[in-house]
């Protein structure tokens, strides 16, 4: 909360009229600095998995947690320890459900194999940090002294832990305020308002690094926070907060975009 919202909102809008445009709508995208224990295992649950259930994995750990009170009918818990959940079993895990969405039933045996990924990397990931000589949770903390490539190339050591998931974590728990996670929503944005010469191009790594490098140069050292407002502007119930003629407005430049 120290960080001046307003402040970045008015560089952002400075640099980006389109910002400027949705800001006036979406004003309180704040980046949330969460614990980064809780925030690794969070985006392990999320890969290639939709909100509902993420949300029932993710509220399955935390249940495991202390128990804090219940708020009109909404039991909260204290998000367990590196401890507590080194005492959860893989198969505790694939019995809770964690695991990749089905997969169409013509490659039913391929999803059959890959379907418990998750609990596999929730676990060996839990392993690998209580291996740490420091401890998992400060081994996570001492990362926001390093670098974002640093921490990033630190972070992919973990089981299921790739660039994508990794910049995510850098932005949301260890301070890299310049983090860019580039997926392929985010590819699609700055495909149509940052490189318009790449629409059309199949995404790379290597171009997944160009696209970070262009957040960043439009909107400098918070362009983690600037982007996390496009992605928010992207998803269908903000998008009816907006004014419809801005809709229409951003669909016919988009039109556009394609036919050059």
């Amino acid at each position: 909360m120290g960080i001046s919202l307003g402040e970045l909102w008015e560089g952002f809008s400075a640099s980006d009229c389109r910002f400027a445009e949705l800001a006036k709508y979406l004003a309180g995208a704040r980046v949330l600095r969460q614990d980064p224990v809780e925030c690794l295992l969070q985006f392990l649950c999320s890969s290639n998995n939709n909100i509902a259930r993420i949300t029932k994995m993710v509220d399955f750990l935390a249940s495991l947690g202390s128990h804090l009170g219940n708020v009109e009918g909404f039991e909260f818990h204290e998000f367990p320890s590196l401890e507590r959940l080194s005492l959860v079993s893989e198969v505790e895990l694939r019995n809770a459900g964690f695991g990749y969405r089905s997969a169409p039933q013509s490659s039913l045996l391929f999803s059959c194999r890959r379907s418990f990924k998750q609990a596999k990397y929730i676990t060996g990931t839990v392993d690998v940090l209580q291996s740490k000589h420091s401890g998992g949770a400060e081994w996570l903390l001492s990362l926001r002294k390093l670098d974002l490539q640093e921490a990033i190339d630190a972070l992919c050591t973990l089981p299921g832990v790739g660039p994508k998931v990794a910049a995510c974590i850098a932005l949301f728990s260890l301070d890299q305020h310049h983090a860019i996670p580039v997926d392929t929503h985010v590819w699609k944005i700055a495909t149509r308002y940052l490189l318009p010469e790449l629409a059309g191009v199949r995404l790379t790594p290597k171009l997944c690094s160009r696209v970070a490098e262009a957040f960043v140069s439009k909107y400098g050292k918070y362009a983690g926070w600037a982007q996390t407002l496009l992605f928010i502007a992207e998803l269908p119930s903000q998008k009816a907060i907006l004014p419809s003629d801005f809709c229409a407005m951003e669909e016919n430049k988009s039109a556009k975009t394609k036919e050059r």
